[in-house]
């Protein structure tokens, strides 16, 4: 793609982070400082309201498929949501099911059943910290990945997106981890229901603005400084990578696989020894590779006429990646050829090379190819296109074997394959799950 229109695709994306922290904790700052101005009654329908605008927010894709990171408007709108349910349920306790009693003696207040910031900012700790111990493993995520590739396939833009959704949610945690405490602690010590006084509108309504306020400012010279660095460190880069498509080979002999240590080929200690496919390259920009071509880059690499079956595996395109990225498998006979190339490396066999995936000792994307092999591999044995048991036998496992992959019928650039591996029949409430994808979500 133009330089130009990948450094404006980049800069957007810098400036959607931005965006989506300014307004995720700004509806909760929000809803916080509206709740002594608004009727605890009808303060839930502000809430749903701005969790309805989370949701249009975390599904926006901006035009020409430039994927952004929206897993902050998501979590927030998960917040809100919770939040308006406590909330109606405290208000429907205090119409219907609460002893008068209470009023007389003056532990309830019908104007006061609530205090705004306890619900939001307590909500947002186990929320956030809920998603922490999945280790934010939401479908969510597993979808943008589907359509946009890992970050390691999405270039800068990718690997910022990856550090800094994070970043945003452990950030936002901490605040409501310090306000839940500092709240709980002032409601259990000075507190009284009877009014809200001037010290409560400080420490409930005024002193989270202010917090709120301190973060825009903060993360506008963050990601200030991130869009500087961007400027001047890749931006230059990515001119000299203008129009250029990046060829990778993934080389098989049976259950074997041909990789390179990078770090030792860099000089660098063995203890940071990363393993990658030795075979690949940068081309002038192409839309399309065909198997022909790839093999015939190959062998210019190997120096050497080499005899094997090249099939294609995916393509990673996106408009704010350095470049698209075409991937293919080489099936080869014997072992021994690479050995009389110029492409060195060593052989390693399948269960070594999972071994080292696990350890982190191989490059982000040699693992994100190895598993998209078997995981369409797996699944394409398994199910059919709507997630249907191939065989009337729960949770069956088919063998797998690298060298299959080039017999296999299957295309391993349909992400529909990687929906399935997914949501099949085998997970619970498949049916109703789908359906819900397919008419609320629209996948």
């Amino acid at each position: 793609m133009d330089s130009r229109r990948r450094i404006g695709a980049n800069s957007n994306g810098i400036n959607s982070l931005w965006v989506n922290w300014a307004l995720s904790a700004g509806s909760l700052a929000l809803v916080v400082f509206c709740g002594f101005l608004i009727s605890k009654i009808w303060l839930p329908a502000l809430v749903l309201a701005l969790q309805l605008i989370m949701v249009k927010r975390s599904r926006r894709m901006p035009p020409d498929k430039q994927g952004v990171c929206n897993l902050l408007p998501l979590l927030v709108s998960r917040v809100l949501f919770f939040s308006a349910v406590i909330m109606v349920g405290i208000n429907l306790y205090y119409m219907k099911f609460i002893d008068p009693q209470e009023y007389v003696v003056g532990t309830a207040n019908r104007r006061i059943p609530y205090v705004t910031v306890l619900v939001v900012a307590t909500t947002t700790a186990v929320v956030l910290g809920v998603a922490y111990l999945r280790k934010f493993d939401f479908s969510f995520c597993y979808e943008c990945k589907v359509r946009y590739g890992v970050s390691s396939e999405r270039g800068f833009l990718g690997k910022l997106y990856a550090q800094e959704s994070r970043y945003q949610v452990r950030l936002l945690f901490i605040f409501s981890i310090l306000v839940s405490a500092y709240a709980w602690t002032y409601y259990l010590v000075r507190y009284s229901n009877v009014n809200f006084n001037s010290s409560d509108k400080f420490f409930y309504n005024w002193l989270p603005a202010l917090l709120y306020l301190l973060s825009v400012v903060h993360m506008s010279l963050r990601y200030f400084g991130i869009y500087a660095f961007y400027r001047q460190n890749i931006e230059g880069e990515s001119y000299a990578k203008d129009s250029t498509t990046l060829l990778r080979y993934i080389i098989i002999s049976g259950d074997n696989v041909f990789l390179a240590d990078v770090a030792d080929s860099e000089g660098k200690p063995d203890s940071a020894s990363k393993f990658d496919t030795p075979a690949s390259l940068y081309i002038p920009y192409r839309e399309r590779v065909m198997p022909y071509d790839a093999q015939s880059y190959f062998e210019k690499m190997a120096d050497k006429k080499i005899h094997a079956d090249v099939k294609f595996l995916y393509e990673n395109y996106n408009y704010h990646a350095d470049s698209n990225i075409f991937h293919f498998a080489i099936v080869l006979d014997g072992m021994s050829v690479m050995s009389e190339s110029n492409v060195k490396g060593k052989w390693f066999p399948l269960r070594k090379v999972e071994e080292m995936m696990n350890n982190g000792e191989v490059m982000p994307l040699l693992g994100s190819e190895i598993y998209r092999i078997y995981t369409i591999t797996m699944a394409y044995k398994t199910y059919d296109r709507d997630g249907m048991r191939l065989y009337d036998i729960k949770h069956y496992k088919p063998s797998f074997h690298l060298a299959e992959i080039k017999n296999l019928l299957v295309d391993y650039n349909d992400p529909i394959w990687l929906y399935v591996a997914k949501e099949n029949e085998d997970k619970p409430f498949y049916h109703l799950r789908r359906a819900w994808r397919k008419y609320v979500r629209g996948l």
